[in-house]
């Protein structure tokens, strides 16, 4: 090999180590601001990249990325619907003092139709069942994915604890 073309390879390797330097570095800048980026493929929201703040306000209609309930952890990763450990997001439909109802196969919050319940799962599988009408207690909220008819959302295991809401976000990208 010439010293040219040993020039020429090691200029490349430099610029590649600095791209991994400055990729890392943004990476971890990200993280210690209290921010996140998420890609999304789940069918109940818009597929696209989510901006995620930690410790942001929720409102009624924020997206918010949180961990699914200890009642219905296991339903989720062991049906499949999304990878072990991977947290949920939804939309807040309901805050504390809302109220949400399933009748005649319908899920209502605060008098407004939401969306149909399904006694099974696209696979046939039962899923919960809610029945009647309750309140979002007081630190809690009410995750719903109206975009899906099927989505896995409060519908079928009520409001969420605030404590599991990971961050609230926003979408940079939808495709």
């Amino acid at each position: 090999m010439t010293r040219a073309v040993l020039l020429r390879a090691w200029r490349y390797y430099v610029l590649a180590g600095g791209l991994v330097v400055v990729a890392y570095a943004t990476g971890r800048a990200i993280d210690l601001s209290g921010h996140a980026f998420v890609v999304n493929t789940s069918p109940s929201m818009p597929s696209g990249v989510y901006w995620i703040t930690r410790d942001a306000p929720m409102e009624r209609g924020s997206v918010v990325l949180f961990a699914p309930p200890d009642g219905v952890r296991a339903l989720i990763y062991g049906r499949g619907w999304l990878p072990a450990g991977m947290p949920l997001l939804k939309s807040v439909g309901g805050l504390a003092g809302d109220t949400y109802c399933v009748c005649d196969d319908r899920f209502v919050v605060d008098g407004d139709d939401v969306g149909p319940v399904f006694p099974r799962d696209s696979q046939g599988l039962p899923v919960p069942q809610l029945v009647g009408c309750r309140r979002v207690g007081a630190d809690e909220f009410l995750p719903v994915a109206s975009a899906l008819d099927r989505s896995f959302d409060g519908r079928y295991f009520g409001a969420v604890s605030v404590r599991n809401v990971l961050g609230v976000g926003r979408a940079l990208v939808t495709f």
